[in-house]
């Protein structure tokens, strides 16, 4: 694979969009302006140095404030939303609890699978390397050790959980589909390793076996180093709470295998653009073995979606200049192609036509 090859599948969609990216963005922008209306798109874009308080010191309390500031921005209640800067030490709980979960279901002598078909349990012993791996006492350490570190997060054991609750039911789903297919590997799942995932948002209100539901409230995770970076702090915050925008209440469209890149287009759509862009490669390391990218649109969409954001934004505004001081601060690649999908947009260079 050449370097350029290369460069272009570290910056594409991370899944194929139907039509190819630009029909889908410009499908997906035009049915979030339907739903959210265009009055989002008279406000100006979020530049991190203006939106960051002067003096953001990377603490939890100051995070939490830019989370707060995100939230009035989108228009989400932040007395709806629990942030935690522990996602690391909730997954690793949850995965162990997923684990203990499922030795517990296959244990004649507990009962928890009472009335299950045997050939499901035979299916979980066979492909689910996740048995013997933990137990209730190692996720009951992680719990008290964390709450000890900050009684603040008080939430850890509910979100803890609620997320292995997930993992226990999801690794049944998978062994019960490796069993179906005999072209399937044996074994559905490795012991889990923890993920490069920055964010992840938790509906509070879902239904969970053992938790009561705490409606319309949700909880946005993030991992803990996020929050020394302010620009990547908007860039995942912005994602995560693009989910609860979509879900309450959830258009038709907004579900299925494409809701992350549509949440990515949804934090564009309300002004988090230049962060979503700058935040999508890791230009320090795009040579080295292994690149880390962020989101699920991919730069090179998050950058035309970022142009035809600012040409419906200047129909409405006729704000100055189309090309605007801010596509300065974007990343050099990134920053070409937004400003040739502006060219494009209107058919000739904006300086030419005297946008």
């Amino acid at each position: 694979m050449t370097d350029e090859s290369f460069h272009d599948l570290a910056r594409a969609p991370k899944v194929a969009l139907p039509g190819g990216p630009r029909r889908w963005v410009e499908d997906s922008f035009r049915s979030l302006a339907e739903h959210f209306g265009t009055a989002v798109l008279r406000q100006p874009v979020v530049v991190p140095d203006e939106f960051v308080p002067a003096g953001y010191d990377g603490s939890a309390a100051a995070a939490h404030a830019v989370c707060v500031r995100v939230c009035e921005r989108m228009g989400v209640d932040p007395g709806r939303v629990h942030f935690s800067f522990r996602l690391e030490q909730v997954t690793e709980a949850a995965e162990l609890l997923g684990s203990a979960m499922l030795d517990a279901y296959v244990d004649p002598g507990n009962g928890y699978s009472r009335g299950t078909p045997p050939g499901d349990l035979a299916a979980i012993r066979t492909h689910s390397n996740r048995l013997g791996t933990a137990s209730f006492e190692q996720v009951d350490r992680i719990i008290e050790a964390e709450l000890a570190a900050d009684s603040s997060e008080s939430f850890f054991r509910l979100l803890v959980t609620r997320l292995g609750a997930g993992e226990f039911g999801a690794e049944i789903v998978r062994c019960l589909l490796a069993a179906s297919d005999p072209r399937a590997p044996r074994t559905a799942n490795t012991t889990a390793v923890p993920g490069r995932a920055l964010g992840r948002w938790v509906d509070l209100g879902a239904k969970v076996h053992g938790l009561d539901p705490i409606p319309d409230h949700c909880a946005v995770l993030l991992r803990s180093d996020v929050i020394a970076d302010p620009a990547k702090l908007l860039a995942v915050v912005s994602h995560e709470l693009s989910h609860e925008l979509l879900c309450r209440p959830a258009p038709p469209w907004a579900s299925g295998p494409l809701e992350e890149p549509l949440t990515d287009l949804c934090a564009l759509f309300h002004g988090f653009g230049v962060v979503l862009v700058n935040a999508a490669v890791d230009e320090a390391v795009l040579d080295d073995e292994w690149v880390h990218t962020s989101g699920y649109l991919g730069e090179h969409a998050l950058a035309e979606a970022l142009a035809l954001y600012r040409f419906r934004q200047h129909r409405l505004l006729r704000d100055g200049p189309l090309l605007p001081d801010w596509h300065q601060l974007l990343d050099p690649v990134p920053r070409a192609r937004f400003a040739a999908h502006l060219e494009e947009l209107i058919g000739g260079p904006p300086t030419v036509l005297g946008w």
